[in-house]
């Protein structure tokens, strides 16, 4: 397999073709940092759900490795939902510090244990001085909920993660509890939908890492190319939200995306960073040739990478 390394600023982009396949520069050769995966018990529980969100589990219990489980209470769907939480080693003794705080979306079938590996990249980069200290949320947003409100399942993650989750998490710990100390992450679904909100409020988020993001369908594309799998609301999508907050996100909101060459969401990053490319919106983009759809491999190919680009973007731990 073979890494196509491209950091587009979109003013210096030669042309939007150059998405499929010209790379600028190869990233410098070294060893591959161990392939991560969940515990069996942090997976379980996929044998008992199904699509129907009756089935879902919103809390999930376990004691892992790096994070601790806590519920928050929501009020807009009537349950308790768990989440894990990183907290970095200055934490319990620095009582008046802030951190920044990453939010990481799961993808279909995920919750807030599957894919707590993650922050095994986060405690390398920490360890080896390449990022500071950061706090990392590990959300449930609902097995199959693509992080939208679905009324007629009483499914509301949106509103959950926007109105509930994230004024929670700034209540109960020591966050930077504005845009430029928050960013999110996320595979899958999880792209996707950490993509749509970060771009639909750039006032609350300052990054988004995208790992084989399930992007909303270009609204205008050709009659017969939709996928009927994976549907988009034309007034709620990645690129109804680039266009119209254009100005704050070319300004204020860095845009990381990964996938895979064989990625069956493949087609859908690429028209989307060239759609990105024509609003001359700046991003960065990486694929791997013959890499599909698989979370461990992307993050042990750029997950220590993403987790700097992040950095690279919110504000460092202060002390008050």
């Amino acid at each position: 397999m073979k890494l196509a390394h491209w950091r587009r600023h979109a003013l210096l982009f030669v042309a939007a073709s150059a998405v499929a396949g010209v790379a600028l520069a190869e990233p410098a050769a070294k060893p591959s940092p161990p392939r991560m995966k969940p515990s069996e018990a942090a997976t379980a529980y996929k044998k008992e759900i199904g699509r129907d969100a009756s089935t879902w589990r919103w809390n999930i219990p376990l004691e892992l490795p790096n994070v601790t489980h806590g519920v928050v209470r929501s009020k807009a769907m009537d349950r308790e939902i768990g989440y894990n939480i990183y907290l970095p080693p200055s934490y319990a003794s620095e009582a008046n510090a802030r951190y920044p705080v990453v939010y990481y979306f799961h993808g279909a079938s995920g919750s807030e244990t599957s894919d707590t590996p993650v922050v095994e990249y986060v405690i390398s980069e920490l360890t080896t001085g390449r990022i500071g200290e950061v706090i990392y949320v590990f959300v449930n947003a609902g097995h199959y909920g693509g992080y939208r409100d679905n009324p007629d399942t009483r499914v509301l993650a949106e509103t959950y993660l926007m109105e509930e989750l994230i004024p929670e998490i700034d209540r109960r710990y020591r966050t930077i509890s504005t845009r430029a100390g928050r960013a999110l992450m996320g595979f899958s679904m999880g792209g996707g939908g950490a993509t749509r909100l970060a771009l639909k409020h750039p006032d609350k988020f300052c990054a988004v890492a995208s790992f084989a993001g399930a992007m909303d369908q270009d609204p205008n594309a050709p009659a017969g190319a939709a996928d009927s799998r994976m549907p988009s609301d034309p007034a709620d999508n990645v690129y109804r939200w680039a266009a119209a907050n254009k100005e704050e996100i070319k300004t204020g909101l860095g845009l990381y995306f990964f996938v895979g060459g064989e990625d069956r969401l493949y087609g859908r990053n690429a028209a989307f960073v060239e759609y990105l490319h024509e609003q001359e919106i700046p991003f960065d983009y990486r694929v791997m040739n013959g890499l599909g759809h698989d979370l461990w491999g992307s993050m042990a190919l750029c997950g220590a990478e993403a987790v700097r680009f992040l950095a690279s973007h919110y504000e460092p731990k202060r002390t008050e």
